[in-house]
């Protein structure tokens, strides 16, 4: 008989993670809250808790996935996993987003499931579902549960759960009771092949929101943000159109600027508009903008103008240091040209044509997904 766990009314929540991962460990099923709907899980190294579950939930078409702990565990699971799936999974993981990824690999943790199980999570043509379900109780059991989880996917011909009233018992199951999910919709399932991606399902998250997360975002810094980095960006702009071609709506790469210290709807300098202009660009409508904690989170990219802007972002959001470089190759600070002559606009214009260069060159077209529509 199914055991059900109040958890709106638990003095002791931890003690409810510790019976599901025991629960797991026995070879049970765990019904739990995600962010979208309840949905099952097994653990991936019982036989018998994998066949229960495809029984459990949809008999004729499982859809059973892999849950890794996080995007990088999918490189786990699936060392060919590609770096715009990677790049797609930090962004939106834990969440309503299932990625489908060819499992070409003969060596990868799934090796440590048995035959019968790993039949029945890859497709025909060995392709395996990713997912990392948005919810702090399945994370506390990730955490302690050793080896991997395995979940079936929410059915339409089941319907999406959104109440344990309305689940069908399951005699070796625990069942964590949260109340009614106000159901957002289904999770949406894509497959990704190299850079190609495509809905397979559709879901929460529709074609358009798609494209704009795989997106590979290059942010760049300076004080003001009304004379390097709109220069910079405008330069590297130009650079990634001729290189990826298209127009700018149809190159997945975007390139924004803000500064440390700017204020709000300035315009660019008269000496940056005035330098710009010798390499076919403009910056007329540039309004500067200050950096805020949303633009470092959502950048792929942060290339700084001085050491000083480096300084402080890493020490804002040490984070996300990782990701936050000088744009001069050599390491060197691009002075600010503000206040200066023409000329000194001009030479710092040269600097910075040099130093995008760098990094668009460095740009690898797999990083990005193009969507089939």
């Amino acid at each position: 008989m199914s055991r059900v766990l109040d958890w709106r009314g638990s003095e002791d929540p931890a003690d409810f993670v510790h019976q599901a991962v025991q629960a797991l460990t026995e070879g049970d099923l765990v019904v739990l809250p995600t962010d979208t709907c309840y949905i099952a899980i097994a653990s991936g190294l019982k036989e018998d808790a994998v066949q229960a579950l495809t029984a459990y939930c949809d008999p004729t078409n499982p859809q059973l996935c892999i849950l890794p702990r996080s995007p990088e565990e999918s490189v786990d699971f699936v060392p060919g996993f590609s770096p715009g799936a990677l790049r797609l999974a930090k962004k939106v993981w834990p969440g309503p987003l299932v990625i489908q990824h060819r499992n070409g690999s003969k060596s990868s943790t799934m090796d440590c499931l048995c035959a019968s199980t790993l039949k029945l999570i890859e497709t025909s043509d060995r392709q395996v579902r990713l997912w990392q379900p948005g919810n702090g109780i399945l994370r506390s059991i990730s955490r302690l549960f050793s080896g991997p989880i395995v979940a079936a996917l929410p059915m339409e011909s089941r319907g999406l759960l959104t109440d344990v009233a309305k689940l069908e018992s399951h005699p070796n199951s625990l069942i964590i009771d949260a109340g009614a999910i106000q159901g957002i919709g289904a999770p949406t399932l894509v497959s990704v092949d190299g850079s190609c991606g495509k809905i397979l399902l559709p879901g929460v998250l529709a074609l358009e929101q798609l494209q704009a997360l795989s997106q590979f975002l290059i942010l760049l810094i300076c004080t003001g943000n009304t004379c390097r980095s709109p220069m910079a960006a405008a330069l590297m702009q130009k650079k990634v159109l001729a290189r990826f071609g298209g127009a700018i709506e149809s190159v997945p790469i975007c390139i924004a600027s803000a500064g440390v210290s700017a204020a709000l709807g300035d315009p660019a300098s008269q000496g940056a508009r005035h330098a710009i202009r010798k390499y076919g660009l403009t910056l007329e409508s540039h309004e500067s903008t200050q950096v805020h904690s949303y633009m470092i989170e959502q950048a792929d990219l942060v290339l700084v103008m001085g050491h000083r802007h480096r300084s402080v972002l890493r020490s804002q959001w040490p984070e996300y240091s990782e990701k936050i470089f000088m744009l001069a190759a050599d390491e060197g600070d691009i002075s600010d040209p503000f206040g200066g002559p023409v000329e000194v606009y001009e030479h710092c214009a040269k600097q910075l044509d040099r130093h995008t260069s760098y990094w668009v060159d460095r740009l690898d077209p797999s990083i990005v997904i193009k969507w089939d529509s």
